[in-house]
């Protein structure tokens, strides 16, 4: 497995244990997680989609989001930011 985002795990506020994106994880590096409890790591995956059906998806997403927000004033910065992050997550 490879990490797809940078792992920290943290003890009182001290982290002790870090392994950077892209990093390949060995029985090691699993051994040492589990010993300090380590619950959750991002790991990546290929997505064996075509570009045109992520796209496709994407604009699906966008649309339901658009009828999500109409009646909502997208000029506000806070409005436009959670808009920008619904839509970011769900075009993951």
């Amino acid at each position: 497995m490879v990490l797809g985002a940078p792992l920290a795990i943290a003890e009182h506020g001290v982290t002790n244990f870090t392994l950077p994106a892209g990093h390949v994880l060995t029985d090691s590096n699993l051994r040492q997680i589990a010993l300090r409890h380590g619950e959750f790591a991002c790991i990546a995956e290929d997505d064996p989609r075509s570009d045109e059906a992520r796209e496709a998806e994407r604009a699906h997403h966008q649309s339901r989001l658009d009828t999500i927000f109409s009646r909502a004033d997208r000029s506000k910065p806070a409005i436009a930011g959670l808009y920008a992050a619904v839509l970011a997550y769900r075009s993951l």
